[in-house]
């Protein structure tokens, strides 16, 4: 079974890659996705750090697990398989007495793999440094070692042969640090190179993976032009005398889809000029671009990116807004009173080009078959009745459509023209049969002459269906344009919007070469200022950085203004607008989402923003995209299935259905080249989630999932947040793997932080994944999961671990069975993984599981009996501790306990006494033993779970009567199975 990372590469890799690095890819990632995924090659939490620096002797742990911990995020997977995939572009580019041999593409693939394996012995929890450059029978041990974990053998069935360039290449990287680069050091024992000609291994393999190891420490496109590591990228480019030069772009911020437009209509506008990327950053890109390239104008790429923002980019199969506004997508809302026109729709095409898209438009929007308007109107017209009788007969959709297309016509583009009417009436041959004035006869705020007109066409054209009207609406908006526009009835329309964007970009976006635009600081000041002023629109989601408008129900996606009533006493009302730049992001997210606008908050969004761990490889990239592009809900039933059939692990999370088409087997290169846009790549990746009528807990428990799943499978960064707006503009402000804004309770019930390193990640989707299956499994009725109760439920969980148990034992009371073998493990599981971390809880499960050993030593059942049966010492012992006086002295009170128990097993079968049926000891011996072990039974109840932790509160301890039964129950079951085990495999 392939991992997600693994299909989405292998469906988005060119079908003419090089079968090499595709057979790296099916079989030595899958390991390392096993082995590097939780392990940091950059970031880490503090704690983590300093511990494992502490357990290896560094005397600077503090000083190193603070600098660690100050910079983000990144696997060691990510580092790992970015830096190959980068070293791997480049080497594309690599002149011909250069060019890699299939054994030096080898070499570059798994030494790279092992190039931070310091990194990986440290990331182990066994208390091992790593070896010095110097040790290098220990570097060829541990680069072996990790060999075989890696699935060398299946990649390369030569690789030990070649194990000394391998940890050659491993430990030298690097130009300084670490390095050991005298090949006759390395050549010891057996050890001798087999590559024909050592010096290859410097140049071109180490200028390489060079190159590829310092590109995925970068974290923003500018590195390139103003960090040293920059300047050692283009020192390995000249060493391997690849002729190209280092540029980048990139923005100041992350928006969302309207900054990820600019980013690939920028990158495909500089491939013109022969700018090739080879990395990506959530906020641009860098490329490889010819010597002596000149950066275009800033007028010419603000133009193309206009261009294709609008009007999209059909050689890359991008539609732009104009596609979505021409059918009525967005930019449009119908009322009773007919369609109307958004504002950013006027000033983002010109009217002629309008007046053609509106056949479209009302095709889309006019839908009311049923219950036509026409008439309706007609009836309320003041006409005679022989025409209002003929013209009733074809007063259907087809004359609406015709009615509206009038009206709106007239209200945007001609309201002012006293052409329009008789104009429209010659265009229909019907100046002789209504005058220009009846046109004009209105009712409430709608033109209802138009609707006669509409009525009357229809009634000389009856024989027309509803596609030859549209196809006659289209010829006759194409005429009604030309005609307006020969006359000059056109007003040259304004586009504040596109001054906007303008602005925007000229302030945000940075290309290389480009002399850096004045910020604007003054303008910027002046539109705070004028949100300042009473009941002037301040935008929800720039604040005052951008001048803003009143919000309109048809752009934005968040609900109109609401509690306009709870201003503060003598203060002015605060208005929810937003800026033109924010409009249209929401204008994109309606179109390319489909999400209704004004009406997304009802569904109760949660917003994933996916960022890249430092740096994308182009590979990667794609990859990211065909995921978010097509991942489907999530089924948490069946994550549950999938994640306890995988043992509790995560590699059973690869098996599900992420995407609509993962029900198909992964074909090479099946997005490689024409059905997947490669110039249409993620950046800052988003999606997000709904829910539909049902709590804030429903609404956060599939993106919570999501969100710390997705980093593990992928080694990206996610935030999850109701806001519409990302939190963060690139990765180099998010030093965390999770962000969790604004989570349902159950999240801080759950124990975890909001923010999350890639080292607590594990421990945080494990505990997730326990309380939804506890949950799922006790509280729910499938298909109705009632997550509303989960709070419940995770607050039951964190109260104490024994509710693992008494959560179980309410399904098992209600189904009236008992708990299988495989439910008595997986809930024993629950219970230790749960409690990993907390030293009250681990103490809990050790002694529930202590206790119930001192009593299987005098006492044992079969599992067919009933719980009383199964539980009867510590049930005898609870009773006598909870009825007894409360000034008893405690030695009294474990003298009588013991008594009244041992009392109880002389009314049982011996069998039931394993003390008492051994009869290769004496009678009286055994008497004695079981009466020894009864008493140290009782003592532990008495001083340990009474006095000790509950402290003698019998009230306590009556309250959680049931969650230590319980928990003795599943403990009674789990050692019965696992002796049961012991003695079949000794059996054997």
């Amino acid at each position: 079974m392939t991992t997600l990372l693994q299909t989405l590469l292998i469906e988005t890799l060119p079908e003419d890659t090089d079968p090499i690095l595709r057979s790296y890819i099916e079989t030595v990632l899958p390991a390392m996705e096993r082995e590097f995924a939780l392990i940091t090659a950059l970031g880490g939490s503090y704690q983590g750090h300093y511990q494992k620096l502490v357990q290896q002797g560094n005397f600077r742990a503090d000083e190193k697990a603070q600098r660690w911990s100050n910079k983000a995020d990144q696997s060691l997977l990510v580092h790992v398989l970015n830096a190959l995939l980068t070293a791997w572009n480049l080497s594309q580019y690599l002149p011909e007495d250069l060019q890699l041999s299939e054994v030096e593409k080898r070499l570059l693939c798994l030494g790279i793999t092992l190039h931070d394996y310091n990194k990986a012995v440290q990331g182990q929890k066994e208390e091992t440094a790593p070896p010095k450059a110097s040790e290098i029978p220990q570097i060829l041990q541990v680069c072996e070692t990790w060999g075989e974990k890696l699935n060398f053998d299946a990649f390369w069935q030569e690789w030990r042969e070649y194990l000394l360039e391998i940890a050659y290449l491993a430990q030298n990287t690097q130009f300084k640090v670490g390095s050991n680069t005298v090949i006759s050091n390395w050549e010891i024992g057996d050890f001798e190179v087999k590559i024909d000609d050592d010096r290859r291994l410097d140049l071109p393999l180490r200028h390489l993976l060079a190159f590829g190891d310092i590109a995925v420490h970068c974290n923003d496109p500018a590195d390139v032009a103003i960090q040293t590591g920059g300047d050692r990228l283009q020192e390995r480019l000249e060493s391997l005398e690849i002729n190209k030069k280092l540029v980048y772009h990139r923005l100041r911020d992350c928006r969302g889809l309207l900054t990820n437009q600019i980013h690939n209509a920028v990158v495909n506008f500089v491939s013109k000029i022969d700018w090739q990327p080879i990395l990506y950053f959530a906020n641009g890109a860098v490329y490889l671009a010819p010597p002596n390239s000149v950066t275009p104008s800033l007028d010419e790429i603000e133009t193309a990116v206009w261009d294709s923002l609008i009007k999209g980019d059909e050689s890359h199969n991008q539609k732009g807004l104009a596609a979505y506004f021409s059918t009525g997508d967005v930019g449009f809302v119908r009322d009773g009173k007919g369609l109307k026109v958004a504002p950013q729709t006027l000033e983002l095409f010109s009217p002629a080009e309008l007046i053609r898209q509106l056949p479209d438009v009302v095709k889309a929007k006019v839908a009311n078959a049923k219950s036509p308007a026409t008439g309706k109107r007609i009836e309320k017209l003041e006409i005679p009745d022989d025409e209002k009788k003929r013209l009733l007969k074809t007063a259907d959709l087809r004359a609406d459509r015709i009615a509206e297309f009038l009206i709106l016509a007239q209200r945007e583009f001609f309201e002012e023209c006293q052409e329009y009417a008789p104009q429209i009436l010659a265009m229909l041959n019907l100046e002789t049969d209504i005058s220009p004035a009846e046109t004009a006869v209105q009712s409430g705020g709608v033109n209802y002459g138009w609707y006669r007109v509409a009525a009357a066409y229809m009634a000389a054209n009856s024989t027309l269906d509803l596609e030859q009207v549209a196809d006659f609406l289209t010829d006759f908006a194409d005429r009604l344009a030309t005609w307006a526009e020969n006359n000059g009835f056109l007003k040259q329309n304004s586009s504040p919007t596109g001054a906007a964007f303008t602005s925007y970009l000229a302030q945000y976006l940075e290309v290389w070469g480009l002399t850096e635009s004045p910020r604007e600081f003054e303008n910027e000041l002046a539109a705070y200022a004028d949100a300042k002023v009473t009941n002037q629109a301040i935008c929800s989601l720039s604040s005052g950085e951008f001048s803003a408008e009143d919000q309109l129900d048809s752009v934005v996606l968040f609900k109109p203004q609401q509690y306009s009533n709870k201003n503060a006493l003598g203060g002015g009302r605060i208005k929810r607008g937003i800026s033109k730049i924010w409009s249209l992001e929401m204008l994109l997210r309606q179109a390319y989402w489909s999400a209704p606008a004004g009406k997304l908050e009802d569904r109760q969004p949660i917003f994933l923003y996916i960022f890249p761990a430092y740096v994308y490889s182009p590979q990667t990239a794609k990859a990211v995209k065909l995921l978010t592009k097509e991942l489907q809900r999530m089924n948490l039933w069946e994550v549950r299935k999938h994640w306890l059939d995988a043992e509790m692990q995560v590699s059973g999370l690869h098996n599900l259905a992420w995407r609509d088409e993962d029900d198909e087997e992964a074909e090479a290169g099946r997005f490689g080249k024409h059905q997947y846009s490669v110039r249409d790549l993620p950046f800052m990746a988003m999606t997000y989630t709904t829910t539909m009528g049902k709590t804030i807990t429903d609404a956060w428990v599939e993106p919570t999932f999501l969100a710390l799943a997705l980093p593990r499978l992928l080694g990206v960064k996610v935030v999850a947040t109701a806001s519409q707006d990302p939190l963060y503009a690139s990765d180099k402000e998010f030093l965390e793997t999770v962000k969790l804004d604004g989570a349902a309770g159950f999240w801080n019930l759950l124990g975890l932080d909001s923010s999350l390193r890639l080292d607590n990640l594990q421990n945080a989707l494990e505990r997730l994944l326990i309380a939804y299956s506890i949950h799922l499994d006790n509280r729910s009725a499938k298909p109705d999961a009632r997550w509303q109760a989960f709070n419940g439920t995770v607050r039951d969980l964190a109260t104490d671990v024994l509710n693992v148990f008494a959560i179980a034992n309410e399904s098992l009371r209600r189904d009236k069975r008992e708990p299988s073998p495989k439910e008595v493990d997986r809930y024993w599981k629950f219970a230790q993984i749960w409690s990993q971390g907390d030293v009250m809880m681990e103490k809990t499960i050790d002694f529930t599981e202590d206790l119930v050993r001192k009593y299987r030593k005098f006492y044992q059942v079969d599992l067919k009996e009933s719980s009383h049966a199964i539980l009867l010492p510590i049930t005898k012992a609870l009773e006598v501790i909870l009825s007894s006086p409360t000034n008893i002295d405690p030695k009294d009170l474990i003298l009588q306990g013991a008594g009244q128990l041992h009392a109880a097993l002389d009314r049982q079968e011996v069998y039931k006494r394993p003390l008492l049926k051994d009869k290769s000891v004496d009678y009286a011996l055994r008497q004695q033993q079981e009466l020894e072990a009864i008493h140290g039974f009782m003592t532990t109840c008495v001083q340990e779970i009474f006095l000790g932790q509950y402290k003698g509160d019998r009230a306590l301890l009556q309250e959680n009567r049931n969650r230590i039964k319980a928990g003795a129950e599943f403990a009674y079951r789990w050692l019965h199975f696992q002796e049961k085990q012991q003695s079949q495999s000794e059996g054997k």
